[in-house]
């Protein structure tokens, strides 16, 4: 079974002043952020990550996720298995809205 990962990066109003993020990491199933890689199916991690663009390499969801409160935002990105073919790649890349 082919298995993913779902990274995420927080950018905070003091970090951005800094060109920099505040907290970066991986998701796991359940929504929670942590330091270890966490890998997964493809259908938990379409439970994990929006809409999408396409990097090339992964996708990163377009807008991220605005914390209100405290000015952070966070985005996710997918990240594919390393023996994915090109079509594969290509359809998930629809699944998310990232298709080119």
């Amino acid at each position: 079974m082919k298995r993913f990962t779902v990274t995420y990066e927080i950018v905070t109003p003091e970090s951005a002043e800094h060109a920099d993020v505040a907290e970066r990491g991986f998701i796991a199933p359940g929504d929670w952020h942590q330091q270890e890689r966490e890998s997964m199916s493809l259908r938990d991690a379409v439970k994990l990550v929006g809409i999408c663009e396409d990097s090339g390499y992964w996708l990163t969801e377009c807008d991220g996720r605005d914390n209100y409160q405290t000015g952070a935002n966070e985005r996710r990105s997918l990240h594919m298995p390393d023996d994915i073919s090109g079509a594969s790649y290509r359809r998930i890349a629809r699944i998310f809205g990232a298709a080119k």
